[in-house]
């Protein structure tokens, strides 16, 4: 595979976002890759049973060819073909991330022949990784400025350590424009979402008193589903004239509901009061949409974080786009694909 991509899997921020750039990259460009070092970055290094559920998944969805696709693994090639639209079932097998299994899948599934849908059985409000709330009320919307068509249901939550949460992403074949994002416009509403399973259903109020000692006036759902473990998370978000910003906390043994609230909207507070126009799970996310749509993109991130670095590096080596930089303003000519 002398015309693949190569890619240091320890590059920058060193972990699974580089394998889930490069997966949605190279099945929408056609590109082949060649990925070592994957997650050198991190205690455990190589494919762990989450990213080896992504990487089968796009091979799938791509009839692609691949080699080193086991748990463990910390090389990978993968050469892709077309892009094949239809109905898909993902099983991670443990509480790994349905949502960022969804930032390699979803990206590739806008370029399909036809309307698709995806379910994705895993964790639903896992560490390190952004809730299905947040994902859903969020993301969706933002990635809908460019152009995209989502949508999203969800039938159960997935909490460690059980996982098994249930999702089912539908998605249309779109055009991407570009988005200028320099700007976020006035505060028009703080919503948020207060999701439960297996606990008392008193947490629930609990977490939205510790959400109203910083957000008076928020708007809060409050969200009771089965799931196989127990769990307590809550989702915050900010609507403005031009943009979304969120947050997330989970509960855990011994800290008080009132209190995993209010760390979730001081949370959105601290990127409230940034200089940013989104906030800091979406500002890497949003990169690889800049660079795939038509037209001048940019937005403010409120900080350069390591996960932007990454994007910056990665992903022109799948689209030749050239990131502008300046302080914390990000723009880039997309590749109208």
């Amino acid at each position: 595979m002398g015309d693949s991509i190569e890619i240091d899997g320890s590059t920058e921020e060193g972990g699974g976002q580089i394998l889930r750039i490069s997966l949605a990259l190279s099945s929408i460009l056609g590109k082949p890759f060649r990925l070592h070092n994957i997650r050198a970055g991190r205690p455990n290094p190589g494919l762990r049973p989450q990213h080896l559920a992504g990487v089968n998944a796009a091979a799938k969805m791509t009839n692609a060819k691949v080699k080193g696709a086991e748990v463990g693994s910390t090389e990978l090639e993968f050469v892709p073909e077309k892009i094949l639209g239809g109905r898909y079932d993902v099983d991670i097998g443990t509480a790994g991330s349905v949502t960022l299994l969804f930032q390699s899948i979803l990206p590739i599934l806008i370029y399909a022949d036809r309307q698709s849908q995806i379910t994705v059985t895993g964790g639903t409000h896992v560490t390190h990784s952004p809730t299905i709330d947040y994902y859903e009320h969020v993301f969706l919307p933002m990635i809908q400025k460019f152009g995209a068509s989502a949508e999203l249901n969800v039938d159960s939550f997935g909490w460690f350590p059980k996982g098994r949460g249930r999702v089912t992403l539908f998605i249309r074949p779109s055009n991407l424009a570009a988005v200028d994002l320099k700007s976020k416009g006035n505060l028009v509403l703080i919503r948020g979402a207060c999701s439960l399973s297996g606990l008392p259903e008193d947490i629930l109020s609990r977490e939205e008193g510790g959400i109203r000692s910083v957000f008076s006036g928020a708007n809060i759902d409050k969200t009771v589903k089965q799931s196989l473990s127990q769990g307590t998370a809550v989702t915050l978000w900010a609507e403005f004239d031009n943009s979304l910003m969120g947050a997330s906390e989970l509960g855990k043994k011994g800290v008080r509901a009132e209190s995993v609230g209010k760390a979730a909207a001081s949370a959105l507070q601290k990127d409230i009061d940034s200089k940013g126009t989104v906030d800091e799970w979406m500002a890497d996310q949003l990169l690889l949409f800049m660079a795939l749509a038509k037209g001048k993109s940019q937005i403010l991130v409120p900080r350069m974080t390591s996960h932007v670095k990454t994007c910056l590096q990665i992903i022109p080596l799948f689209t030749g786009v050239l990131f502008e930089t300046d302080k914390n303003l990000v723009s880039v000519e997309g590749i109208g694909r």
